[in-house]
């Protein structure tokens, strides 16, 4: 028992350095990360000794991996929505998230089952998961300088993370049951689907509003971290014995957590978001090792037809969305520049755990679709300033805002104003 734990032990621990020197490499050549942790994936499935592939790691230690990140990645993405902060970009980027949504569900499902083959069913799940958009390639190659179109990019993603990570799920459930989709098959489902939502959004309520209430008034500095971590799981797994959606709940919660007064709430945000970190770093990492794409020519001509079909299904939704609004070159790079991030690769990655028949083959897919996107935004990303119009850095900031930190409560308190200050002194300055 001790040999096999401490094997998968090592097993993670090389993984991790993998990642880590990934991480390196790419910060070095200001590359997406994602592509050499997929592909350092990929290359390790074929590292075996005697046969025996050199990591290998059972599939109920990936399927909690998969599961608590994506926790961290809802309540993280969840707990930036903040009722305030709505302006002028909120209402176009939900009319935006509706409409690509809608699109993507009627008119990628279509064009998923007529070229891969996969059933309707699965061609509908592999469209939910297409759904979402990750613009951290854009602001990244812009290097802290402002765009409206990197903005807007921003909140859409924030407002669709949830949303593509509950949407494939909630299919699953409803249609897992049913033999055949047609009403009278449907019908039966609608109530049982319906108490799901409300359990779900219930105990994000609930535990939300208990447990922050009493943040507000009280912080430990060693111990609220890790109470809102144990709050999201069990908000999860309470939602999850009640017959709820879990992901629902912890979404619901986190909207609190974001709009409540709580002590130190950066703080705890840094927190989370470094916890979630480490287990991307796992995750990226596994999907190539775990999923098996196939890379003969016609699979790669068919995923770029696909991709490209795609592509027109987003300008399309943007055309419905703002069909006076942007010119023909923002509404270009709003298209391209749509990479799918960690929420959907935690989606594929625990779509891989399920027994549905034909959904491997779709996967396949996904991860090329994640490869495909990232690659094409950033070589749009590179050449921002043809499409869009792009402000100058006003700050020395930027450089490190996406350098999650813990600081402690006074010492990340004083060091927040201190660069505030300097910030605004150099920008007289200039």
């Amino acid at each position: 028992m001790a040999d096999t734990a401490l094997i998968y032990l090592t097993g993670l621990g090389g993984l991790l350095l993998i990642g880590l020197l990934c991480s390196i490499i790419s910060a070095r050549l200001k590359l997406s990360a994602v592509l050499f942790l997929i592909f350092s994936g990929i290359g390790l499935r074929f590292i075996r000794i005697d046969g025996t592939p050199i990591f290998h790691i059972p599939q109920e230690i990936t399927l909690a991996l998969g599961v608590l990140t994506l926790i961290l990645v809802v309540f993280d993405a969840s707990s930036k929505f903040k009722l305030k902060d709505i302006g002028m970009h909120f209402g176009g980027a939900i009319k935006l998230t509706l409409f690509f949504m809608f699109f993507t569900l009627a008119l990628f499902t279509i064009a998923t089952n007529f070229l891969t083959g996969a059933s309707v069913f699965v061609s509908l799940i592999f469209a939910a998961c297409m759904a979402g958009t990750s613009p951290d390639i854009a602001i990244a190659v812009l290097g802290g300088a402002k765009s409206k179109i990197v903005d807007f990019l921003e909140i859409e993603s924030i407002i669709n993370t949830p949303i593509i990570v509950l949407v494939p799920f909630i299919i699953i459930d409803l249609f897992q049951e049913m033999k055949e989709m047609t009403w009278t098959a449907v019908a039966p489902q609608l109530i049982p689907f319906l108490q799901q939502i409300i359990t779900g959004v219930g105990t994000g309520v609930v535990v939300g509003l208990l447990v922050f209430k009493v943040m507000s008034r009280f912080y430990e500095e060693k111990l609220s971290p890790i109470a809102v971590v144990a709050a999201a799981l069990l908000t999860y797994v309470l939602a999850e014995h009640l017959g709820g959606n879990g992901v629902l709940a912890v979404t619901t919660m986190a909207v609190i957590f974001g709009n409540l007064y709580i002590v130190h709430k950066q703080v705890l945000g840094s927190f989370i978001s470094i916890f979630s970190s480490f287990f991307q770093v796992l995750v990226f990492i596994l999907i190539g090792l775990i999923i098996q794409i196939d890379f003969s020519m016609m699979f790669l001509l068919k995923s770029m037809v696909l991709f490209a079909a795609y592509l027109l299904i987003r300008l399309a939704a943007l055309e419905v969305t703002f069909w006076n609004r942007y010119s023909w070159k923002e509404k270009a790079f709003m298209t391209i520049n749509a990479p799918k991030g960690i929420a959907t690769a935690v989606v594929i990655f625990l779509l891989s755990t399920f027994s549905i028949p034909s959904l491997d083959r779709v996967l396949d897919y996904g991860i090329i679709f994640i490869i495909y996107s990232i690659i094409a935004s950033t070589v749009v990303a590179k050449f921002s300033k043809f499409f869009i119009q792009v402000e100058a850095k006003t700050t020395v900031e930027v450089s490190t805002a996406h350098i999650p930190s813990l600081p402690t409560a006074n010492g990340g308190k004083k060091a927040a104003q201190k660069a505030k200050g300097k910030g605004k002194s150099m920008g007289k300055r200039r």
